[in-house]
C-alpha cells in the first residue's frame, strides 16, 4: 500500500489541497502503523525461545519504540471503548471497578484481565480488541497501568455533564 504524499505535494504546489485526500492519506497512515506494528511483533517472536540474538534485541527495541509512539491512540480508544460499555455492562463494572483499580495499581496484570474477562463472558460478549492490545507483554507496567485506568475511568466514571447543568 503505497502512501499518496507525493499527490499531496502536488495539491500544495497547485494551491489546491483536497481535504478528502488528506484525511485519507491519514487513514492510510494509520492502518499501515498498525500493520508493520503487528509485523514486527511477529518478526521479533521468529527466534526460538531463549536464543536471545542481536536481531531479537533490535526486532523487540523497535516495536518498543513504535508501540510507544502508539499509546496516546490506544488511551484514546480504550477510553472511548469504556464510554461505549457504559450502558451494557457499567452495573457489572461497578461492582468490581474498586478491586480492578487495586489490582491495576498493584500491576497485576493476570488478575486484572481474568477480572475484565469474566465479567465480558458473563454478559456473553466478545472481549474487545483495544483491551487486548492494553495486555501485550511488549508495553511497560506503567503504560498497562494508563491503559486500564483509561479504560475503566470511561466505564465507571461520573457521566460527563454538559455545560447547561454546571
Amino acid at each position: 500500500m503505497e502512501i499518496p504524499i507525493e499527490k499531496l505535494k502536488q495539491q500544495l504546489e497547485n494551491e489546491k489541497p483536497n481535504y478528502e485526500d488528506f484525511e485519507s492519506c491519514f487513514y492510510q497512515l494509520k492502518n499501515t502503523q498498525k500493520e508493520l506494528l503487528n509485523l514486527i511483533e511477529y518478526a521479533s517472536d521468529f527466534q526460538r525461545p531463549g536464543d536471545k540474538t542481536d536481531e531479537e534485541k533490535k526486532f523487540k527495541d523497535l516495536h518498543r519504540r513504535l508501540a510507544g509512539a502508539n499509546s496516546t491512540e490506544v488511551i484514546e480508544n480504550l477510553k472511548r471503548k469504556g464510554y461505549a460499555y457504559k450502558k451494557e455492562l457499567g452495573s457489572s463494572f461497578e461492582n468490581m471497578g474498586y478491586r480492578l483499580l487495586e489490582q491495576t495499581r498493584a500491576g497485576k496484570r493476570d488478575d486484572v484481565y481474568y477480572g475484565i474477562l469474566r465479567i465480558f463472558v458473563a454478559n456473553k460478549m466478545k472481549f474487545p480488541d483495544e483491551l487486548v492490545e492494553a495486555f501485550k507483554p511488549i508495553y511497560s507496567e506503567e503504560m498497562f497501568k494508563v491503559f486500564i485506568f483509561s479504560f475503566l475511568s470511561g466505564i465507571i466514571g461520573k457521566e460527563q455533564q454538559n455545560e447547561n447543568n454546571k
